[in-house]
């Protein structure tokens, strides 16, 4: 059995900076998850404790597996470089792209349940002003915004009219912004909190905007090498499973529902921006359109239920 505090303990080893690896020899399943780009990126947890989940709810009919973490440090671009032949990395969870749907073996059930693309701004505590009076589409393009260079959602915001400054370098998009580069830089609902959190030290002078919420269609997938197709008949297997009987639910609020709640969406002017990348329908082909989140739900009372 997969115990799930393990994993976590055994991730948060890692980012200590201590390398600890799973025994494979009694394996029938190998799983290789990525590395965080930095000690600091904590964006992926979620996702391993969710495969974690999906192994155990497997077990039974695909046998007992082994959950590791690759000792490489590799960009986006590299991890999907590595996830074609499946050595280093054979599983990530990832942004939905057309490259990696068609190269690599997508699982398309949207395990964050659209939640990424609710974009929060990080700004500066001298520019909150400026969101506050911020009325239209135009008036929030207008400012100058941060992203990373290979992330899904640059392309979006592009399209729609912002001059997006990028950086390939995770860390340094928040001393950028600390530095003026740009004005806004949008983060995940459940990303932004955390994150302003982990930085208030390096970075005092950044902020949660608390007025607008940009909506960008987008889904979280697992991408499997194709080099493994039990592992990816394994991870669909389990996440319907795990969804049916309750507990996908039960983890996902468990994990998102402060971040949910902290966001005050009815609060909030919300903008929504088309995604080239990838359509609703698309998202919701095997899940349904009610499996995603709805910034419209009583996030008190549907927490209240998982707590």
């Amino acid at each position: 059995m997969i115990n799930l505090q393990r994993v976590g303990i055994l991730f948060r080893l890692l980012f200590l900076g201590i390398f600890v690896y799973a025994p494979i020899s009694y394996a029938i399943d190998s799983f290789i998850i990525n590395h965080p780009e930095s000690e600091n990126d904590h964006r992926y947890q979620y996702t391993y404790d969710l495969l974690a989940l999906i192994i155990e709810a497997t077990q039974s009919d695909f046998g007992e597996a082994s959950l590791q973490v690759s000792n490489v440090i590799m960009s986006r671009n590299r991890i999907f470089r590595s996830l074609q032949d499946g050595q280093v990395v054979n599983v990530m969870a990832e942004a939905s792209s057309l490259q990696w749907d068609e190269q690599l073996t997508p699982i398309k059930i949207p395990i964050r349940k659209g939640i990424q693309g609710f974009r929060i701004f990080i700004i500066k505590k001298e520019n909150l002003s400026i969101l506050a009076n911020i009325n239209t589409l135009a008036q929030l393009t207008s400012l100058d915004t941060g992203s990373g260079s290979q992330w899904s959602t640059k392309i979006a915001m592009q399209q729609a009219g912002f001059n997006v400054i990028e950086s390939t370098q995770y860390d340094n998009l928040f001393n950028m912004l600390s530095m003026g580069r740009f004005v806004t830089f949008g983060r995940g609902v459940n990303e932004v909190f955390q994150e302003v959190e982990l930085f208030k030290q390096r970075y005092p002078d950044l902020v949660v905007d608390e007025n607008i919420l940009l909506h960008i269609p987008l889904a979280t997938y697992y991408y499997v090498s194709p080099n493994e197709p039990r592992l990816a008949q394994r991870i669909q297997v389990g996440l319907k499973r795990i969804i049916a009987n309750g507990q996908f639910d039960k983890l996902f609020y468990q994990r998102h529902c402060e971040f949910l709640l902290k966001s005050k969406f009815n609060e909030r002017r919300i903008f929504k921006i088309d995604n080239p990348l990838i359509s609703e329908s698309e998202i919701t082909s095997i899940v349904g359109k009610d499996f995603l989140v709805n910034p419209k739900d009583d996030f008190s009372a549907l927490c209240e239920k998982y707590h």
